[in-house]
């Protein structure tokens, strides 16, 4: 081919550019004779007589089991089960209520090549016949935090038949051992509870320009639910006297003021904008019995929330500090640590803050992050000390800590416009979420620059802020998700 008639190496690679690669001669076309008529289906035959079909798949994290040695990929939840640092066995809801099974219960399953346990989770998306678990654990060796790890989903399947290994070809037994291990889960409530978290629109809404609340009007549902546990009592004016009252400072308006945009119906649930703030941000990884616990350190979170018909359409929700305009944080902490910034960003003073975690109590978000340990001298050992981000504080033990939209980026940004006595660019810089989301669902930018996508994006008929009725007036506009229309 191309290789052989190049003089030398040179002269091959020039010809490789240009053409885009080496490429061997396509074979000549031949003529071949199809009796269609003649064409059977068979349904697939499954090894072993258990009621269950076995499915096993990569975890969305670990994938195969190359990651499960990293803490950060083994503490970022599973986007659908929210489960991190160990295996589980999915069972459908119908499964579920024949086994007499709850989330927790360890389940054994048996196939004619062996035997694995496992916590179970029940999925209310998954088929009545089936249970499934995920790949990636169940390491005998490869280092210390994958080591020992749950168990190995392909124990239960055969030798691999050619190249390929038999992922949907088995049948297990499935039954209950009567112990119990609670899932190192960070799900919080699974329904939305009418507070408009994960707002939605049908297709033909978005078409027309519709919000949020015209939408579910046209819907035939009324006007927009609104939980009445935080409905405030009717006093005239009321609401027109808090929002003249609930700016901070004297702050000119040629003062930038940052803001973000999520759009929920480009957001996956991947969690690749968890990991880059781990790290970009210096966040330590707390381990399985903290994550029971409730401590984990994560400055953005996936939420998942359950929908439709028969519960069982996920929405995800990207939730990190809102940087309110009227934080209900700020005014409680008894040592100023949590202030107003003159462009609009929630601060945080690591070296004021005395954990009282008043803010914390405070935040309708709930996100504030309290060091319960020395993290800063334990969690990054030599040589992983290198890894750190010297732009970032590590913080200590007792400290409160949570998102700052990137501020180590936002003054290198504006120190560089500075020396080059200009503004700063729309799109010079974002945050380390938004730079790793790989659907382009999260945007952040100066929200006064009338000519900025962020300010653009922010006057979408589909935008609503969460939690909106409190009137904490929050820096992040989050775009409703879309309904596509289900056929048959």
């Amino acid at each position: 081919a191309i290789a052989q008639g190049a003089a030398d190496f040179d002269t091959f690679w020039r010809e490789a550019l240009q053409r885009g690669g080496v490429f061997s001669e396509p074979p000549a076309a031949k003529a071949v004779a199809l009796a269609s008529g003649e064409v059977r289906y068979t349904r697939p035959q499954f090894e072993g007589t258990g009621a269950y079909v076995f499915a096993t798949y990569p975890h969305p994290m670990l994938h195969d089991g190359r990651g499960t040695n990293k803490p950060w990929l083994l503490e970022n939840a599973d986007p659908v089960t929210k489960i991190t640092w160990h295996p589980w066995v999915e069972v459908g809801p119908e499964a579920a209520r024949k086994l007499d099974v709850r989330d927790g219960e360890i389940l054994r399953l048996t196939s004619p090549h062996g035997t694995i346990e496992a916590p179970a989770y029940v999925y209310p998306g998954l088929h009545p016949d089936v249970v499934a678990v995920p790949m990636g654990f169940g390491h005998t060796a490869y280092g210390a935090f994958a080591a020992g790890r749950g168990v190995n989903a392909l124990d239960l399947l055969g030798e691999p038949k050619g190249e390929f290994i038999p992922y949907l070809s088995t049948r297990v037994a499935v039954t209950k051992t009567g112990g119990y291990q609670k899932l190192a889960s960070v799900a919080g409530e699974v329904r939305q509870l009418g507070r408009g978290i994960a707002e939605a629109v049908p297709l033909a809404a978005a078409r027309k320009g519709l919000t949020v609340e015209q939408a579910y009007i046209e819907a035939g549902h009324g006007k927009h639910e609104v939980n009445t546990e935080q409905e405030v009592e009717a006093v005239e004016g009321w609401g027109e006297a808090q929002q003249a009252e609930t700016r901070y400072g004297n702050y000119a308006d040629d003062h930038p003021m940052w803001g973000m945009t999520i759009d929920l119906a480009r957001c996956t649930g991947c969690q690749a904008c968890v990991t880059a703030c781990y790290a970009e941000n210096n966040i330590p990884t707390v381990g399985e019995s903290e994550i029971h616990r409730g401590r984990e350190m994560t400055w953005i979170r996936i939420e998942r929330y359950w929908d439709g018909d028969r519960g069982d359409q996920a929405r995800f929700v990207p939730m990190l500090c809102q940087h309110c305009a009227n934080a209900p944080c700020e005014p409680v902490c008894p040592v100023y640590a949590a202030y107003h910034t003159a462009d609009g960003l929630n601060g945080q003073v690591y070296n004021r803050c005395v954990g009282t975690r008043y803010c914390a109590n405070n935040c309708p978000y709930k996100v504030r992050y309290f060091n319960w340990y020395k993290y800063n001298e334990t969690a990054w050992p030599e040589p992983l000390h290198l890894q750190l981000n010297p732009d970032v504080t590590v913080r200590a033990r007792g400290v409160m800590e949570k998102c700052t939209f990137c501020i180590q980026r936002i003054r290198g940004a504006q120190n560089d416009a500075r020396l080059e006595d200009r503004a700063v660019r729309d799109g010079e810089f974002t945050t380390a979420c938004a730079q790793a989301c790989p659907s382009d669902a999260i945007v952040f930018g100066n929200v006064r620059d009338a000519n900025s996508r962020v300010a653009r994006l922010k006057q979408d008929p589909r935008g609503y802020h969460v939690l909106e009725d409190i009137n904490v007036r929050p820096a992040i506009t989050y775009l409703a998700k879309v309904l596509q229309p289900v056929e048959g």
